[in-house]
């Protein structure tokens, strides 16, 4: 095997990371790019370098200061400067973009994660002028993929309710088990908030996310689902320059004599994934017949067919 250097390593996995892989490059380059000024904001003793590049980057808690930077509404879901917050987040969107995919495909967790991300800064200001509660406060700007994730999550745990991971590697919880605990956290958040003041977790963005992750599966099939316009709107604004890929394989060659291999872990998990869905399309058929089903859904069931 040919030895590769760090650009070249780099390049190459930038290259097959797929769309989740270049979702949280985008965010850990943000990243690193933060914890770069705070090191030189410590070091040189320029406390106000950070907030002048985040006034760029973080969506305002007044909408109407938009107008000076309406790109917010987006780069506020790529952006993180705590570690904690960065890491956490990173490792919800790697795991449940996992799941995601083998449903949904690439361009619908564009399509998810964006426009998820967009309805949780909405509610996170609107709740302010619907409550009364806020009638004295105004909204903190906001920052952070965790809107946009719980979109993401929240899809796929109502689109599979019953699908069971394994909590820390042990315990299989059914997915539906891990969404009703996050919304019970950021609704309890929401009490807290008001006996406490404000806090720096945006409960209402979190909630917006989960919103719009389960109005998004609801009729997922239909032909006139409204999701499948936006994703058609978010492919040509990418393509050509990015290439989305349909549904991941089994396994990706890379040349003839060389195979991307699968943890026995990986492959039990993603064959489980599988039949899911190979079920729940045979489901589809014995109510709506063959013609039913969607062009994706019939390459599905060839696919599958050809595999066996």
């Amino acid at each position: 095997m040919q030895q590769q250097n760090v650009s070249e390593y780099l390049k190459g996995s930038i290259r097959n990371s797929g769309l989740l892989g270049k979702i949280i490059l985008v965010n850990t380059v943000i990243y690193l790019i933060m914890v770069i000024l705070m090191l030189a904001q410590r070091l040189f003793v320029n406390d106000g370098l950070l907030e002048q590049v985040l006034i760029y980057l973080v969506a305002p808690g007044n909408p109407a200061l938009l107008k000076y930077a309406p790109w917010t509404v987006i780069t506020y879901m790529f952006t993180h400067y705590e570690f904690l917050h960065f890491i956490f987040n990173m490792l919800i969107l790697y795991f449940s973009g996992k799941i995601f995919l083998q449903f949904f495909g690439e361009k619908r967790l564009l399509s998810t994660y964006i426009l998820g991300g967009i309805f949780a800064y909405a509610l996170h200001v609107g709740a302010y002028y619907i409550f009364p509660v806020f009638a004295n406060q105004s909204a903190d700007p906001i920052v952070g993929a965790s809107g946009a994730i719980m979109a993401v999550f929240m899809a796929v745990a109502f689109y599979r309710p019953a699908l069971k991971v394994m909590l820390f590697g042990v315990v299989p919880v059914p997915l539906i088990a891990i969404a009703a605990l996050y919304i019970i956290t950021d609704l309890l958040g929401l009490t807290e908030q008001q006996v406490e003041g404000q806090s720096r977790i945006a409960h209402f963005a979190h909630l917006g996310g989960v919103l719009f992750g389960i109005v998004s599966i609801i009729g997922v099939n239909s032909s006139n689902h409204f999701m499948k316009k936006v994703d058609r709107f978010f492919a040509w604004i990418i393509s050509p320059k990015f290439s989305f890929k349909r549904k991941p394989k089994m396994k990706v060659y890379q040349n003839p004599n060389e195979t991307k291999k699968m943890t026995d872990e990986e492959f039990n998990f993603n064959k489980k994934l599988r039949q899911e869905r190979l079920d729940a399309i045979l489901d589809k058929i014995g109510k709506k017949g063959y013609e039913g089903l969607t062009k994706e859904e019939k390459d599905f069931l060839f696919n599958e067919s050809q595999r066996k």
